[in-house]
């Protein structure tokens, strides 16, 4: 049977039924003493289905108020349901977006941030003083830059010495000559 003939007022009333009736829950002495409720509100629900429904194969649209402008059915929707006989399917290889280059002497923001800071290893960065070094200016763009450092610190790259302050942690490997 379609789900969609089941009814869920039908089933309610059988399990309300039941309850009221007591009806299969006071077991009974022998092997098969359980009650079998789920099939008394499954055999109840397939004895009185609902009406079939119609098929729909037009789009829903949302029907707009009083309108100067009679927009309705300009979109070739069939005024009536009309039967499916036969779908066609088309698959189609999912289009890869092409891989992201750098321009050609441009540095990744890690590498421009651990030089910033690597000149000057021994001293804790303000995100904006950081934010200004890279010409960074706009709110978006220095939320963007505090995410960036936050997620650098739970990495290990960084140390948060205070809000929005940072140390980097490894000096040593980074150098303020390593820029190419």
């Amino acid at each position: 049977m379609d789900p969609d003939r089941a009814g869920f007022t039908i089933a309610l009333e059988a399990a309300r039924d039941t309850v009221i009736r007591a009806h299969g829950i006071i077991p009974f002495p022998g092997p098969d003493s359980r009650p079998d409720l789920t099939g008394y509100i499954g055999a109840t629900v397939l004895h009185h289905p609902l009406p079939a429904r119609r098929p729909r194969i037009s789009a829903r649209i949302v029907k707009r108020g009083i309108s100067r402008y009679h927009t309705w059915n300009h979109d070739g929707r069939p005024l009536a349901s009309t039967p499916i006989t036969a779908l066609t399917l088309s698959v189609r290889p999912p289009t890869l977006a092409p891989p992201r280059t750098r321009a050609p002497g441009k540095q990744d923001r890690w590498t421009q941030i651990s030089q910033i800071m690597a000149a000057s290893a021994h001293r804790t960065w303000q995100a904006k003083e950081i934010a200004h070094a890279l010409g960074i200016t706009g709110r978006k763009p220095f939320n963007s830059l505090n995410t960036q450092l936050d997620y650098w610190t739970r990495a290990g790259r960084l140390t948060r010495t205070a809000p929005s302050t940072y140390k980097i942690t490894l000096p040593e490997t980074l150098t303020a000559t390593s820029s190419p």
